[in-house]
């Protein structure tokens, strides 16, 4: 979406429910049971057993029945024979019933008896099975009106959002463009506050327009009203009110949605929760009121639809959950294939806010995917799931101001089927509908990941893959700590070796750019520590800023760490991964530890914090020494300080693989100075007569390259001098 601005019971439930959707493999792996029509089957889950899979044979037509009960937090799935999802349901309590499900084909179906993320513990069950026998003029189309029978209780727990009214959870019907409708006395909305915060109001019409404070008239003849608490030095806590109206005459038919942000000012924040109300009115008559509770940069998205006769529908409503999540609905919907390069056409409105797609991906392909909407006031959103079901991308606008959403450039990591959902901002609260046309396309790289022909294989291979013309670097250090990049190509202690680096020096690559690092076959590399590191050092000229990448490291052709992750200019990012004495790898932690210009010491600052009130004082000329290990990152002094003075601080490692980096922070917890390398010869950290702005208590960071990311451990001695 462009316009002003990863609950507990499915955490378990959802993951399950994306394998058995996905992969009817896996369901079949089950020795099944057979379930026969008024006979109550008993079963057990537990540890060992954490679903069980029954099987039964059903004509095209049938209405199926199906109860499972005895234990708090069931959960069934039905499936047909290629794993295709027909209905699934859950529920808080005891009883899980899946009601009046019509199947679509003469097949094998197969149910799942699993327990949500909620519950745990061994748990006994029985399994009931019900049919119907074909009635007279019923075909397999019924089932496309069929509704998955989700209680109210699983769909709560798996979004912030309240309950979806029956708009919203009815069966999937075709968009019906908007319509017009004679009033005569218009369209209100308004918001109500009763605080100084800075909430925003938007109203979205059917017809595609947006009206809120910097649109104030939209093609419908939308008006806005006054923008409230918009400065410091005009705001009210006595009732604040923001109006959207359109006045008598014609109105647009359709969803309208409706948007409050909780936009906090730079000048004078407020950072309290607000408590707001949205009324609607239709010709005089009222929508039931929208109530809700914002923090800072939330936003609460609600809907309502006016119909051809004038009747007016209340939708969804609730605070948009940021980043999004797959909601159960979106895992129940039928998927179709794309093929690249073939546009699909579709809809999304309240009643279906999903469609769902499948492609098969390899691992190493680079793909896009992009979402246009052709009709309404829809605002396209996409969520791409790899074939576990975990969600690796997902869009809603695919650039400023153009609300089509893009995925561009996801380089995939995994063999298998992926699934696209089809979506709109806000998902099951939304409130934009319309039709729109789906793409899939992306240049293909064939093979299992990571898989480079011709590259020499390695008994340990740590590849980066990108797909545009910037030149990323590849750096990786070793546990005797010799790096090894493009300036420093092979190191002959250890037998490391870059084979391949992707548009170095601004060189486009063909095709998709790589960069290779490996140890030759034979016998893995030494054990210990390995740090690897990404570097994003040059935009080449292209277009595309941001530059998504995925890393690999692969031990013996097994995948033991995989990282995709966008990088700014400029950004570096770090991790790790270690080969223990065994000869087993695991994987460490990573993430993005500043630039090129400027280390961040963000990623410490949670640890530091609690250790502020024991660290040590230093004083000027005072020498200390200490150590950091891969268990001890860090370790923080304090000194105290005067506007003007001007400190000196010295970090030198003695021993071991050490690459010593220092932050100051000053009194207001700013990161105001930092180094890495005192010059091009060494690798210790020096602060070189750094004046200080103001009087207070100083803290010092004595750390490694990589802060909370890095490996390289060894002891160090620091001194600091004040002048």
């Amino acid at each position: 979406m462009f316009s002003q601005l990863h609950k507990n019971g499915l955490r378990v439930l959802l993951p399950l429910l994306v394998i058995v959707a996905l992969s009817a493999s896996l369901v079949l792996a089950q020795t099944a049971r057979n379930l026969t029509p008024g006979v109550v089957t008993e079963g057990t889950l537990d540890a060992n057993n954490l679903t069980q899979v029954y099987t039964f044979v059903g004509t095209a037509g049938q209405s199926v029945k199906l109860t499972a009960t005895g234990a708090d937090g069931l959960a069934l799935v039905l499936t047909d024979s290629n794993g295709n999802a027909i209905s699934q349901g859950a529920a808080a309590g005891d009883t899980v019933t899946l009601s009046d499900v019509i199947l679509p084909k003469d097949d094998t179906y197969y149910i799942t008896v699993l327990r949500t993320g909620a519950v745990s513990g061994a748990a006994s069950f029985e399994l009931s099975l019900a049919v119907v026998p074909p009635a007279a003029g019923v075909t397999a189309e019924a089932t496309a009106a069929a509704t998955p029978d989700v209680t109210a209780e699983a769909t709560a727990e798996a979004t912030t959002a309240p309950e979806a009214t029956p708009e919203a959870t009815a069966a999937a019907v075709g968009f019906t463009p908007p319509g017009e409708l004679l009033t005569a006395t218009g369209l209100q909305v308004s918001l109500t506050w009763n605080a100084t915060a800075n909430l925003d109001l938007e109203v979205r019409d059917p017809v595609g327009g947006s009206l809120f404070f910097n649109t104030p008239t939209v093609e419908s003849g939308g008006q806005f009203g006054v923008n409230v608490n918009s400065v410091c030095a005009n705001v009210t806590a006595d009732t604040p009110t923001e109006t959207a109206t359109w006045p008598a005459g014609v109105v647009p038919t359709g969803s309208y949605e409706l948007l409050v942000y909780y936009q906090p000012l730079d000048n004078c924040p407020t950072t309290d929760p607000v408590s707001f109300t949205l009324n609607a009115t239709v010709d005089g008559v009222a929508v039931p009121a929208f109530e809700g509770t914002l923090r800072p940069n939330q936003v609460f998205i609600a809907s309502f639809r006016v119909n051809a006769d004038g009747t007016v529908n209340a939708g969804s409503s609730g605070v948009k959950v940021d980043p999004p999540v797959v909601q159960p609905a979106a895992l129940q919907v039928p998927r179709q294939p794309l093929t690249f390069g073939t546009a699909v056409t579709g809809a999304i409105t309240s009643a279906q806010p999903y469609q769902g797609y499948t492609f098969a991906g390899q691992a190493g392909d680079i793909i896009s995917i992009a979402m246009n909407a052709s009709s309404g006031n829809l605002d396209p959103q996409v969520l791409i799931l790899d074939p576990n079901g975990n969600l690796v991308a997902f869009n809603d606008d695919a650039a400023e101001g153009v609300t089509d959403s893009l995925v561009a450039n996801l380089s995939l990591i995994l063999n298998g089927q992926y699934t696209v959902i089809a979506t709109r901002y806000g998902q099951d609260i939304g409130g934009t509908e319309g039709e729109y046309s789906i793409t899939l396309s992306g240049a293909v790289t064939q093979g299992v990941a990571p898989n480079f022909p011709d590259l020499p294989a390695g008994s340990v291979e740590v590849s980066l893959q990108w797909a545009t013309a910037a030149d990323l670097q590849l750096l990786v250090r070793d546990p005797q700590g010799n790096a090894i990049f493009d300036d420093n190509p092979r190191v002959a202690a250890t037998g490391g070796q870059l084979a391949a680096d992707g548009n170095v020096n601004c060189r486009a690559s063909d095709g998709s750019p790589v960069s290779y690092i490996y140890w030759p076959q034979g016998r893995l590399p030494a054990p210990g520590a390995y740090e690897v590191e990404v570097w994003y050092q040059n935009q080449c000229n292209d277009p595309t800023a941001t530059v998504q990448f995925v890393l690999n490291v692969v031990a013996n052709e097994q995948l033991v760490h995989s990282v995709t992750q966008a990088l700014q200019p400029t950004e570096r990012y770090l991790t790790s991964f270690f080969i223990n004495t065994d000869g087993t790898i695991t994987a460490g932690e990573g993430g993005i530890i500043g630039t090129s210009l400027r280390l961040d010491s963000s990623s410490l600052a949670q640890d530091y914090a609690p250790l502020l009130e024991t660290a040590r004082v230093l004083t000027s000329g005072e020498t200390v020494t200490g150590s950091i290990r891969l268990n001890k990152k860090f370790d923080v002094y304090l000194f105290d300080g005067e506007t003007g003075d001007v400190v000196t601080i010295s970090l030198e490692g003695l021993n071991g693989t050490l690459d010593p980096v220092l932050f100051l922070i000053d009194p207001n917890n700013v990161q105001i100075a930092e180094n890495d390398d005192a010059n091009r010869d060494t690798t210790n950290s020096l602060i070189n007569e750094f004046t200080l702005p103001e009087d207070g208590r100083y803290i010092i960071i004595a750390t490694h390259f990589g802060a909370r990311y890095g490996v390289t451990a060894g002891d160090y001695r620091l001194t600091l001098r004040l002048n």
